[in-house]
């Protein structure tokens, strides 16, 4: 056969998915919460710590991956069996597989948090901003976005941060949690130069107040109902190195008028998608 496709495994990430479709392959995926591993590998899912795929270990374990990859070979290579169904097989943080057409959702509602409800602990500057850099960091705590229902998130989360740098260099490394059980989300991270996006750094003017147009790696996650977003702000995080001029690239920032976006998508049951689990599963280990 002649047609593009493309079998994709591994974790929720961004737009490269429809980017496929847009251009003209068939596309079918197996989206989990396993970090890097092979989705039958459940010696490797048994490492997954909280926040990282380890509320999801007790369905985390995907027995057909092998099978699901040989009948898209078959179909695809030798024009053997039933075309494959093009669909994306999403798990969400709590261990719960469902079917969507693409990933993200399209249908996702953007909800922007209104931040000047949200409380930010640090140390304060004299003009009203905290201090982000070295050793200080930013907490900013927001209220449940519903008291009475849990909230879906699905797909690429935003923080438009307002800053002041006081040098032409620095980062910022967002991590997000759930504000009651403090279990890790999401996290973003971005130099200051290259605040408006793209791929060339710009030069950043001390004291210029900017907008840092950060965008958190993708996320499928379940917010309880009652729960709010904490963000904690720091200079690095994860396997992100310092930049090479702190302490003194450190900046102000001002959560209170930074904007927020969340994207909210609204399923029931009809999708959900029931995977094999053997007593040799991750969870069982």
């Amino acid at each position: 056969m002649s047609i593009h496709t493309k079998y994709l495994a591994g974790p929720p990430g961004t737009n490269w998915y429809q980017a496929y479709i847009d251009a003209g392959y068939e596309v079918a995926g197996m989206l989990g919460q396993w970090e890097h591993n092979y989705p039958d590998q459940w010696s490797k899912h048994n490492a997954q710590d909280s926040g990282y795929g380890g509320e999801a270990i007790h369905n985390m374990t995907r027995w057909d991956w092998g099978q699901d990859l040989f009948e898209w070979m078959e179909y695809y290579l030798k024009d053997i069996g039933p075309k494959p169904d093009l669909h994306a097989q999403i798990q969400r943080n709590d261990g719960e597989w469902r079917i969507e057409e693409t990933w993200p959702p399209q249908d996702a509602e953007r909800i922007q948090l209104d931040m000047s409800q949200c409380q930010s602990s640090g140390a304060f500057t004299g003009t009203g901003g905290l201090v982000l850099g070295g050793e200080s960091t930013v907490t900013t705590t927001c209220p449940p976005m519903s008291e009475n229902n849990d909230t879906h998130i699905s797909g690429l989360a935003t923080f438009h941060l307002t800053v002041v740098p006081s040098f032409d260099g620095g980062q910022v490394f967002i991590e997000m949690q759930d504000s009651e059980t403090g279990i890790r989300l999401g996290h973003a991270t971005m130099d200051v130069r290259y605040h408006a996006g793209g791929y060339d750094a710009q030069t950043v003017l001390p004291g210029q107040t900017i907008t840092m147009l950060m965008e958190f790696q993708g996320i499928d996650v379940l917010l309880p109902a009652g729960h709010g977003i904490t963000f904690i702000l720091s200079e690095s995080g994860e396997d992100y190195l310092p930049p090479a001029c702190t302490p003194a690239c450190s900046m102000h920032i001002i959560p209170s008028v930074s904007t927020v976006e969340m994207p909210v998508i609204y399923r029931d049951s009809g999708n959900v998608l029931i995977t094999p689990q053997g007593e040799t599963a991750a969870n069982n280990q």
